[in-house]
């Protein structure tokens, strides 16, 4: 890495330099009881990560005189090595050194606005604009706002101190001097977002328009969202059971009146019947999406059965890029999360409700479990994640690993008067033991998730193989630890808060296949 360095001319190394500095302060992991790490990133509409091939020295250095590596294949065949994984400055300079190379196919453009959102992902009307944005590919740049700890800054910049809230650079609306524009309230931004940038797609029908279409469906969703608040959230209240039961009924019936709804349009339309999004997708999917999985576990109700029509506008959605490859949780993340959600929400003034609340976090936490137990089951899906992904988990990692390093053990490496690191949520979940096992074997990681190719299928292929079968750095600690500390850090990755969900597929499926072998190597060492 250092020899590719001093090749660089003066100009490129005074950049790397740069961004170096830029890197070592900025963390893209989130301020949460997580994985920590800055509260501020910047996104626009191109990738950031380069595609050339990087990493087969690490490789090639590390395996024995019987592993073979096919410079024409990019295929590593191999089982252990005494040779240790590139360090964090390595792998951060090597990841700065392809972004310098292919700096021309990286193109961030200036921030025209700033979301501020909560730092979880769990605010559905953080999610509407966040995915507003995402569709008229507006750059914007992110400030995650703690909910139970809110700065004074941005109690004094919002009137309502509440989530989301969007400033505008440099409005033109109803200004003359390109002033600054704060708003609150998420159908209020979105209207301002189809106002202030009028060149983007329209999320709103205009004046012309014929709204009858949107205004009908706008109403069903209000009832819709009115029907499952007090279905979900009124029966804990001191309902009678006839009551609950029709609390039950009402909201079934709103469910059947959208399946209902999307059966009359084109296949593979969005809500309103047409082939691109309009705002009331962005409205509509947040809650939806959380529905989705997480009523199966409190309520024993699933919003899909028997409503294909409404399965297949999921499926659009999911398949969508701006909503897909950012925005969208997983299966896994609002699974984790429904069990800590339900743990937040006990309450021990309610005894005669303790016991279903038991049986729903023993159902939830059992679901969480055997989803974590599928990461290494996720192989052959992961071989379809664009190694673009790949990258982005590689740069959260990088760029935040003391945070990752510090979540994923019971004590952490803290400079001198910290506070010891503390865990905040997922209590249930077990810790690892072993700070330098955790580090090493996310330095192995990190190193895998590096590799790539000109070619996207071959990189796949690189990535999977190099973790199935290549070198593996057998630690100075018991494999046990390391084994230990992969699968902490696959359970306590959330989606979207900590990455898009194509990234943690392939991560948490990089994580289980180190995990699983260091795990193997344990046993022979017994």
């Amino acid at each position: 890495t250092m020899l590719l360095l001093l090749l660089l001319s003066f100009k490129k190394m005074t950049t790397l330099l740069v961004f170096l500095l830029v890197c070592s302060v900025v963390s893209s992991f989130v301020v949460t009881p997580s994985f920590g790490g800055s509260s501020t990133t910047t996104s626009s509409s191109t990738p950031f990560f380069s595609r050339r091939r990087w990493g087969m020295n690490y490789f090639r250095a590390a395996s024995s005189s019987s592993s073979i590596i096919d410079d024409s294949t990019s295929v590593v065949s191999t089982t252990t090595t005494t040779k240790e994984p590139p360090s964090w400055d390595e792998l951060l300079s090597s990841l700065l050194l392809l972004q310098e190379q292919h700096k021309e196919e990286e193109v961030e453009e200036e921030p025209l606005v700033t979301l501020y959102r909560d730092t979880n992902g769990w605010c559905p009307f953080c999610e509407r604009v966040w995915l507003a944005l995402r569709v008229k590919g507006i750059p914007y740049r992110e400030r995650l706002i703690n909910l139970q700890d809110k700065p004074e800054w941005f109690t004094e910049l919002v009137p309502t101190a509440l989530v989301p809230a969007l400033l505008i650079h440099n409005s033109n609306t109803n200004s003359t001097n390109n002033e600054r524009r704060i708003l609150w309230e998420s159908q209020d931004i979105l209207k301002a977002l189809d106002e202030e940038f009028p060149d983007t797609p329209q999320l709103l029908p205009d004046d012309n328009d014929d709204t009858h279409y949107y205004d009908a469906a706008m109403k069903l969703n209000d009832e819709l969202q009115s029907a499952g608040f007090k279905y979900i959230y009124g029966n804990k209240n001191q309902t009678t059971a006839t009551e609950r039961q029709q609390n039950r009924h009402d909201f079934l019936t709103k469910l059947d009146q959208l399946n209902a709804a999307l059966e009359q349009n084109p296949p593979g339309s969005f809500r309103l019947g047409t082939n691109t999004v309009t705002a009331m997708d962005c409205v509509m999917i947040p809650t939806l999406e959380r529905w989705r999985y997480q009523l199966p576990l409190t309520e024993g109700l699933d919003i899909l059965e028997n409503r294909p029509f409404l399965r297949k506008w999921l499926d659009v959605m999911d398949s969508y890029p701006p909503y897909a490859d950012r925005v969208r949780g997983d299966a896994y993340s609002w699974t984790a999360a429904t069990s800590t959600f339900l743990r937040l929400f006990a309450s021990n003034d309610q005894p005669e409700t303790t016991t279903t609340l038991q049986e729903k976090i023993e159902r939830a936490d059992a679901a969480t479990n055997k989803l974590t137990e599928s990461f290494g089951d996720a192989v052959v899906a992961a071989v379809a994640v664009d190694p673009v992904f790949a990258r982005e988990a590689a740069t959260k990692l990088i760029t935040n690993h003391d945070a990752v390093v510090a979540d994923c053990t019971t004590t952490s490496r803290r400079a001198e008067g910290e506070e010891p690191n503390v865990v905040k949520s997922q209590t249930q979940l077990p810790r690892a033991s072993d700070t330098e096992a955790a580090d090493f074997v996310l330095r192995h990681v990190a190193s895998l998730l590096l590799l790539h190719n000109d070619d996207d299928d071959d990189t796949k292929s690189i990535i999977l193989a190099a973790a199935q079968s290549g070198p593996l750095p057998i630690t100075k600690q018991h494999a046990a630890a390391a084994s230990e500390a992969a699968r902490t850090v696959a359970a306590r990755l959330c989606v979207p808060r900590d990455m898009s969900a194509p990234a943690a597929a392939i991560f948490r499926t990089v994580l289980t296949i180190v995990a699983n072998r260091y795990s193997d190597t344990s046993k022979q060492q017994q």
